[in-house]
């Protein structure tokens, strides 16, 4: 430090030339009072040794500060070399090219090593006080990159061997035969890879862990125009979703192979709810069928119409009051009609018990799976048009003589429509036609395959694809995916209000009684208007408007034919928070009914709807709430719907959504 050395001397040079000079106009008494230089001298020492420190301090903060920079810029260029290697990544994964990535994760853990090291560089930080925490926190994120390589490099490890059969590009191990026998593999193999998704799911929770760790608070809003705290939020929030969808999913593959009879041939009944006649749980049971599936390869047993089941059935029950006040032409309670809670579960325990006492029929079924006209059409869409010996070609393009897929036509004309003549096994198609669906899928190219998943996922959230299991395990692994229509106690959907929360929720149940296949051309919209909370409960209004968009088909039984289009006789349910209190309804044509069932609170009423015509409901009420800030909603779809649109107003501030599955919305008063 030249600068300061020579400063210094001329500091203490000039001092030493003050104690030099003689002292002028002194007095003798002066003279004689050394105290008082003594004072004068440590005072000016003071000042001096004073400036030398600031100068000293002032140095070393420019050199830490200037040493921190340099560093600083050593890991933002390694850091630089990840960005494009990030970016390639991403790329592979959307063209689905999963072997080259193991090679990525490799570049991105040198450069994640280089950056930990020169890091450690700037170690003394962690030593003083005030910004130790942020230098730990420095260290969490390079803990977390650790983590997060480590899960893409264990996944990919899982993955790599079913490349082939998942559509991705690359060969995997099973390669060989059909997609039969690479799907028998495949279940022999699941249990391999079980201890590699136990360590994903530990390593993503304790990813979860440390993020945690970082308290946003710390940090500012922004800095340099860069978003910083919400960023780390958002982060944070990520990585628990990811670590809690993963956990979900892992009971579901676990469970996989026992659901596909990898261990043992499984029997399911599969139930066909034609969503144009809607129901509670998606559609009005139309047909059944029995099929047993092992090893992956399934093969129906039997398939049949409701009608001829419930021929069968002779055990005679009345009918539940709830349903019987509308379906007046019924006393007795059918089991095509054994549907009529919107829980998937709770109707199919219902279902099962009295269909267990049909002679005749399979019993020791392992499930029961519902489908409904959205699944086949998909599918179809997917691997194109299929035969079914005895009913004709099935396929997804549109019909002109409903605007719908001729799919959903075609079932219309063989199950519904008059005949002069006895149609046997009419509604027998369902085993055909998934027999030739099944055997069209098994022969399909590989690069179809993410397509099918997609419809699979799509069927499951938007509840077009129901499944009960009797094996309890299975079942809460079908539950943790959202895959068993659960609107009951469901885990991420209802327990959060009633562990005393708050939670708005809102489900809309229909159910087509005697409205032929009307549901096909009608569709409805919701607005919700939500005032902020007063003396802990808190005021809405909602309107639900129904549309027809097709004119009236001739139903006279005598003119033959179809009948598809009528006036919809709708039984509307509304399920609201338990202590939910009515205050006014409109549109119905009766008077509302209001009861609890499971915990929930429930608005029961009754309207019309004509073809072309139009019919809206419009109710308020008022729900126990007590936070004053914070407005939380789930609205929970029911099955066999398409999409709804959906607008909210919060105390003015409106926003529009689309309820395709589970809606979840949050905002501010």
């Amino acid at each position: 430090m030249p600068a300061i050395d020579q400063l210094s001397e001329e500091i203490l040079q000039q001092f030493s030339t003050k104690q030099e000079e003689p002292a002028t106009n002194s007095s003798p008494i002066e003279e004689t009072k050394p105290p008082t230089k003594k004072n004068k001298f440590l005072g000016k020492t003071w000042q001096k040794v004073l400036a030398i420190s600031i100068l000293f301090l002032l140095v070393i903060f420019t050199s830490v500060l200037s040493y921190t920079l340099l560093v600083v810029r050593e890991i933002k260029q390694v850091a630089d070399v990840a960005t494009p290697i990030v970016f390639e990544s991403k790329n592979l994964l959307a063209s689905q090219n999963i072997m080259a990535l193991p090679e990525k994760i490799t570049q991105l853990q040198e450069v994640k090593a280089q950056v930990e090291n020169k890091y450690q560089k700037l170690a003394f930080y962690g030593k003083i006080p005030g910004l130790s925490n942020y230098y730990q926190d420095g260290q969490r994120l390079l803990q977390v990159a650790d983590h997060g390589l480590s899960v893409a490099e264990k996944s990919l490890t899982a993955l790599i061997p079913y490349t082939d059969l998942l559509g991705f590009q690359g060969e995997g191990t099973f390669t060989g035969g059909t997609t039969q026998d690479r799907i028998v593999l495949i279940l022999e193999t699941l249990k391999e890879i079980q201890p590699t998704i136990e360590e994903i799911d530990q390593e993503s929770k304790i990813i979860v862990s440390i993020l945690n760790e970082v308290e946003a608070s710390r940090y500012p809003k922004t800095i340099a125009n860069q978003e910083i705290r919400s960023k780390i939020l958002e982060i944070q929030d990520k990585a628990t979703l990811f670590s809690q969808t993963f956990s979900d999913y892992k009971p579901v593959i676990a469970s996989l192979s026992k659901m596909a009879g990898a261990e043992e041939a499984q029997k399911y009944l599969v139930l066909f709810q034609n969503d144009n006649e809607l129901r509670p749980t998606g559609g009005f049971l139309t047909a059944y069928a029995i099929i047993s599936v092992d090893k992956g390869v399934v093969t129906s047993e039997k398939s049949d119409d409701i009608y001829e089941l419930d021929q069968k059935f002779t055990k005679r029950v009345a009918i539940p009051d709830v349903l019987g006040k509308y379906l007046t032409t019924e006393k007795y309670y059918h089991l095509r009609d054994m549907n009529i809670f919107p829980d998937f579960k709770t109707s199919m325990e219902e279902f099962y018990e009295n269909y267990s006492t049909v002679r005749g029929e399979p019993k020791d079924i392992d499930g029961i799976i519902a489908v409904d006209t959205f699944v086949l059409s998909e599918l179809l869409r997917v691997i194109g048009p299929v035969d079914a010996p005895g009913y004709g070609t099935f396929s997804a393009e549109n019909s002109p003589k409903c605007d719908c897929p001729q799919v959903v036509y075609a079932l219309s004309e063989i199950i519904t429509k008059p005949t002069p003549y006895l149609r046997e096994d009419r509604k027998g198609v369902l085993g055909p036609l998934m027999k030739s669906i099944l055997a069209k899928t098994y022969d399909l190219d590989k690069a179809k395959f993410p397509e099918l998943f997609k419809v699979a996922q799509a069927s499951i959230e938007g509840r077009h694809l129901q499944m009960y299991f009797m094996d309890e395990t299975t079942q809460k692994a079908a539950e943790q995916i959202n895959a068993a229509g659960r609107l009951y106690e469901l885990k991420n959907n209802l327990k959060a209000w009633t562990m005393g929360e708050n939670m708005d929720f809102l489900a809309i149940v229909d159910a087509n009684l005697g409205g032929a296949k009307s549901n096909l051309f009608t569709n409805y919209e919701v607005k919700q208007i939500i005032s902020a909370p007063n003396a802990g409960r808190l005021e809405k209004t909602i309107e639900i408007t129904y549309k027809n968009t097709r004119k009236a088909d001739n139903c006279n039984l005598e003119a033959g034919q179809l009948c598809l289009n009528s006036t919809l006789n709708d039984w509307l349910r509304i399920y609201l928070p338990k202590g939910a209190e009515l205050i006014e309804i409109q549109g119905i044509s009766n008077e509302a009914s209001v009861y609890e069932e499971a915990n929930l609170t429930v608005i029961d009423g009754y309207f019309s709807l004509e073809p072309l015509g139009l019919a809206k409901v419009k109710l308020s009420y008022s729900i126990p709430y007590t936070d004053e800030v914070n407005y939380n909603l789930k609205m929970w779809k029911q099955g066999g719907i398409d999409a709804v649109p959906v607008l909210i107003d919060v105390t003015g501030g409106e926003e529009e959504l689309l309820m395709d599955k589970d809606l979840e919305y949050s905002t501010v008063f």
